[in-house]
Parts: structure tokens; sequence; C-alpha cells
């Protein structure tokens, strides 16, 4: 009996697998014709093909990592540890201020949710007291669960000491974050030599730090824009390498603590963790505009890897590509391929953010340190004008390659606009893309062309 019913299993398996294959499809991959030479004429080698991004770890410069120890000042090393801590989940799980069309539908769900736990005819027999009772617990209750399905959001003021706990806790994470953006922008762009940063959102300066370590040379303005008084005077000291009489390397840093009303144009703005503070949609808008009006060449926006985080760095990138007037029209350079609607956030139903990650070298503040932590994020960089980028349709790697024996799977967005799958094989793909995919990495691009899908056929 046991062995009838193993070869009824068998058989069933085996049918199971024939209708797999038959429905199977093969989608056409061809490698870009540039890199298929480079790599014929071993100018490179798959293991580093150009749509690599070549930092694993970043590390702070060791002039940055000294200045950040020495403002610590008296401050014991246990409490900024473990507010570094706080501050970090925090911001990893803040929501956007809710909107009063939301609130409102929010109110009249629960209150439909309600009369049909307290019918409004319960209280007909009621006399005054009573009513009174029974619509004080009602409204308890509309304030319970208000308090439940809303995120109580409420700007976050830095004094001195938030500011070091935030320079300590966040700025060698930002400076990973930024340096593995826009070291992207340096390779792909090499031509691009900014002259001009502005910094939205500027904080303890962790954008200024990346941005110097690539175009130090080139750049003659850094205007940093940050509300907070105590956050513009610990970036200038850090500068200083802690030490207030120390002078600034940089030329010509500047600090204010809101936008400049000049139409002053800027090579590169940056805006980096900061649209979580606004207070409303409408005043996002207004701030996202005002800096692509303010942009001559980038923009770069960042956020927490979160699904908020993510739908609030798309709602930029939809905006900006709405503009139609010339001298505003632009493309995204990175992540997309595409200038379409994010095929990650269009599904309502999936919950998963478009996000990327980066390894950096935290501060030691005592007390167990993770060896190598990760920071997730959400980002678009925008460019201004019309593209002439003839990799910009390579497909961007969203998840992690999923190396395995014989065969690489990397899921990637498209130049369609479409999230795709593919099963990398040197059978059925070739020597050149089978290496390419299975030595690239969540968040690079693979130098291929999709073709159309069509039917594998089986005899």
């Amino acid at each position: 009996m046991n062995i009838g019913f193993k070869v009824l299993v068998n058989n069933f398996k085996l049918t199971v697998s024939r209708e797999i294959r038959r429905t199977t499809s093969k989608i056409a991959v061809e490698i870009d014709e540039n890199v298929r030479n480079q790599i014929e004429s071993e100018l490179i080698h798959p293991r580093r093909h150009p749509g690599i991004l070549t930092c694993k770890r970043v590390e702070l410069p060791a002039r940055l990592h000294s200045s950040l120890e020495k403002v610590i000042g008296d401050y014991p090393l246990k409490t900024i540890s473990d507010d570094c801590k706080k501050l970090n989940h925090f911001l990893a799980s803040r929501h956007p201020p809710a909107e009063i069309d939301e609130v409102k539908d929010r109110v009249k769900n629960i209150m439909e949710e309600l009369d049909v736990l307290m019918p409004p005819s319960d209280c007909l027999t009621m006399n005054e007291d009573e009513k009174r009772k029974w619509q004080n617990r009602k409204e308890q209750l509309l304030k319970r669960r208000m308090k439940e399905r809303t995120f109580s959001w409420k700007p976050v003021k830095y004094g001195r000491y938030e500011a070091i706990v935030y320079a300590l806790g966040r700025g060698p994470l930002e400076f990973a974050v930024l340096t593995k953006i826009l070291q992207e922008v340096a390779e792909r762009d090499k031509d691009f030599k900014p002259q001009s940063y502005l910094d939205f959102g500027s904080g303890v300066g962790s954008g200024m730090w990346a941005v110097s370590n690539l175009w130090k040379d080139s750049i003659y303005e850094y205007y940093n824009v940050d509300s907070s008084r105590d956050m513009n005077e610990l970036s200038e000291l850090i500068l200083r390498g802690g030490n207030e009489n120390q002078q600034i390397t940089l030329k010509n840093v500047f600090y204010r603590q809101f936008l400049p009303s000049l139409e002053t144009k800027y090579d590169l703005i940056v805006s980096s963790y900061s649209l979580f503070e606004l207070a409303n949609s409408q005043i996002r808008r207004d701030v996202i505009l005002n800096l692509w009006k303010k942009c001559d060449g980038y923009l770069v926006i960042v956020e927490e890897g979160s699904r908020r985080g993510s739908q609030l760095v798309n709602e930029a990138r939809d905006l900006i590509l709405s503009q139609e007037e010339h001298s505003l029209v632009g493309y995204v350079f990175a992540p997309c391929p595409h200038d379409m609607t994010c095929p990650r956030l269009s599904n309502a139903s999936d919950k998963t953010p478009c996000n990327f990650q980066v390894n950096y070298t935290p501060i030691k503040l005592g007390g167990n340190v993770p060896k190598d932590p990760t920071a997730r994020y959400s980002y678009v960089v925008l460019k201004k004008g019309v593209t002439s980028d003839i990799s910009r349709s390579w497909p961007r790697i969203v998840r992690p390659t999923l190396v395995r024996s014989k065969h690489s799977i990397c899921r990637m967005c498209t130049s369609d606009g479409e999230l795709t799958e593919i099963i990398f094989t040197q059978a059925k793909h070739g020597r050149n893309i089978y290496r390419c995919a299975r030595s690239s990495r969540w968040g690079d691009r693979l130098p291929i062309i999709i073709g159309e899908k069509h039917d594998t056929k089986f005899k």
C-alpha cells in the first residue's frame, strides 16, 4: 500500500511539474552592446560592470569622526547611546501628519462603528442624566479609537542636547546613505562638477560632508537651511573639528533658518529626512516646487525606507514629473529607469516600500555596537532637462539577488514601469549576462535590455 501511495504522489508531482513547465514564459534578454564589447575586449570584468555601485560599507572620514567625539563634551555616554537608539526608532516608525479630509473620513468611519455598538435608538427611553452619560461614553470611545488609529504627529524640536544626539546617532547613517546616492551621480555623470550646493533641512551637515567628500574642489558655496539654530551651530562646530577657534576648511559655508527668497540657482540641492517635519501636504508641495525652481542640475530627496517614507518620496517625484513649464521639465535619474507610476506603490495591497540599503560604521559610545548596522532608505534623484543617458533604461535590482546553484534570481524595476523577476542561467541567457546578474546586488543596475515574454516550448 505504501509503495502504491508513493507512486500516486510521484505521478501527481510529475503532472504538476509538466503543467508548470508548459505555462512558463521565457523573457528575452540581451546585454547592452557597449558593455558586451568591453567584456569581450577584457576592458571590464562582469563582476565590475558599470551598473554596480561600488560602496559596500561607508565610514566617516577620520576628521569628522574625531569632531563628533569632541562635541560630546561632558554628557554621559550611556545616556547619549540610549537616546540615539530611541531617536532612530522614533524616526524609522514616524508617519506624516494626517490631512484634514483624512481625519474627517476616519471620524465618520468610527462613528458608524459606534452607531452599531451603541445605536442612537438606545437613548430614546433614557432620562436626561442617562443621556448625558451615554453621550459622554460615546465621545470617549471616539477619542480612544481616533488616538489608536491616528499617528500623533508634532514637529521635533532640536535643542543643543538633541542636536548632539542627532549628530552621533544619525550623522554616520545619513552620511553613508547620501554618499551611496551621490556616488552614483558622480560615476554616471563624470562631467558634473557642481559649484553651488543647497541643503534643505541640513541638520548637523551630513549632506555637506558627503557632497564635499566628492566635489570639494569644484563647490564654492554651501548653503545650509535648518529651522533649528542649535543644529546650525553644532554643524559649524563639527566643521571646525570641535574647536570654535579652528578654521573651516570648506569655502563659503552659510547657515540660514529659512529658504532664500531670491531666485538663486544651485547646481545640486538635497532634501534629506526633512519631509516628515512639514505640517501638511500643501506645505510639502510648496517646498518641493520651491527647491525644484532653484535647481539647475540635480535634486536629491531622501527619506526613511519605510512605507510612509517611500510614499513621501514618491509624492515629491510625481509632483515634479507633472510640471509642464519648459524651465521645470525634468526626469528621474535614479533609482527608477522610467518616469511612469511607481509599480511598487501603485498596488494598494502591496505594503512593501520601494527602498534600498547601505551598511555604515556608527560612532562607538560604549555598550554593544552592531558590527555592520544597515540603514534602509527611500530616495529619488531628479535632473533638470531631457535625458541623454543611454544607460538610463537599464533595470534596477530592487530586492536582494538570490544566488543559487547554476542560476540567480533578480527582482527588478524595468524601463516599462513594471516589477519583473528573471531567473538567469548561463544556458538560457549566455555567459556574460549570467555572470553580470550573479555579481549584482540590491540597488545595482543590470546592463541588459529586456524584450518581450514568449512561451517556452516543450516537446
